[in-house]
């Protein structure tokens, strides 16, 4: 077995794992210790999941795919923030993860650039559209980060907001790969795109409700 295969078998385990975690975070009573424990199981797993997506990313010379492990990384590494910080401070973590993501998305925009001008006018399969859509979100991202950065501290409900949707933001960038970019592990069964949308959706829907309850429902709102 090549070193590659045992990693991508190490990828699809640690994925499913957090996919069911994140399944179960929304699912469970917020606040309550079987939720905590299960978004710390997602958070760690998704961490994983980054580490070992950027592996075969740079060893497969997949540069779409680099920005996009570093990406949820990010995504997940700010959720997680958010929630542990009880007191709404934010300091160098934060500062160097919005440096990370405005990276990203400089180098995302860049790309977008040279695939526009190259001969093939595409990169890893995609068009230049794809390159500039990503780094377009990153940068926004990243002056939302700057944003709260200056404000220097982020109000209790804002604060859970920040870790919802962060949350459920990398767990719809793992859902989307997971259900379209390695379906072919699915039974034939499953891989048609009315099947595949359906966990995709669910991701959006379960983040959108959990947001509305957060800034809606004050008593999800812990000190």
């Amino acid at each position: 077995m090549s070193e590659i295969s045992l990693v991508g078998q190490i990828h699809f385990a640690i994925g499913s794992l957090s996919l069911l975690a994140g399944f179960a975070a929304f699912l469970l009573p917020k606040g309550r210790p079987t939720h905590v424990t299960a978004g710390r199981v997602f958070a760690i797993s998704m961490l994983l999941l980054c580490a070992s997506g950027l592996y075969m990313s740079i060893t497969r010379e997949i540069v779409f795919t680099v920005f996009l492990s570093l990406f949820a990384a990010h995504a997940v590494t700010t959720g997680w923030l958010a929630a542990v910080r009880r007191s709404g401070q934010m300091g160098m973590p934060e500062r160097a993860l919005a440096l990370l993501i405005a990276g990203v998305g400089l180098a995302s925009l860049l790309t977008g650039m040279w695939v526009m001008n190259a001969a093939s006018g595409e990169l890893d399969g995609l068009p230049p559209v794809g390159f500039f859509s990503l780094g377009g979100v990153a940068i926004l991202i990243a002056l939302i980060d700057l944003q709260a950065l200056a404000r220097r501290m982020v109000s209790p409900k804002h604060r859970i907001a920040r870790h919802v949707w962060r949350m459920g933001f990398s767990m719809f960038i793992a859902t989307f790969i997971f259900f379209f970019g390695n379906n072919h592990v699915l039974p034939e069964l499953l891989r048609a795109e009315v099947v595949l949308i359906i966990p995709v959706l669910g991701v959006v829907l379960a983040t959108f409700i959990a947001l509305v309850r957060v800034l809606v429902r004050s008593r999800w709102l812990v000190d």
